[in-house]
């Protein structure tokens, strides 16, 4: 996946930028990293995967188009990211929900990681896994 800079395109005010508003486009989570994101002036939706990476932004975006997934034709346009992974950026940080009202979260791929470890200890531990004492 591909680093992003998302302060740059804020600071530059590009036309990315500009063009994602979180408030009114429609934003799904699929994935604890991917989204489905339609923009209102947008023809496609788009699969977005945007995540981070020891801190750094990294991510992708397809348009969906039927069962064609096509690099999203933002990119093509311009080395920042796309209005559709701009738009997840800024519902993140707007506290903005997506079509089932859950909040927008970008996370890390670390934190995730050690989330599932720590998910797969407590079920062996449920469901009596063997408990030793130190």
């Amino acid at each position: 996946m591909t680093p992003l800079d998302f302060a740059t395109e804020r600071d530059d005010r590009t036309a990315s930028w500009r063009r994602a508003d979180p408030r009114v486009a429609l934003i799904e989570r699929t994935a604890w990293n991917r989204w489905v994101v339609t923009l209102p002036d947008g023809e496609h939706a788009h699969d977005v995967r945007l995540e981070r990476d020891h801190g750094a932004y990294v991510g992708e975006c397809y348009t969906l188009d039927g069962d064609e997934r096509e690099p999203c034709p933002g990119n093509a346009y311009h080395d920042g990211p796309c209005a559709h992974l701009c738009t997840v950026r800024k519902a993140a940080f707007g506290d903005v929900t997506d079509t089932h009202d859950r909040h927008v979260d970008i996370f890390d791929v670390e934190d995730v990681a050690d989330a599932r470890a720590d998910h797969a200890v407590e079920k062996l531990r449920a469901d009596g896994g063997r408990w030793r004492w130190p």
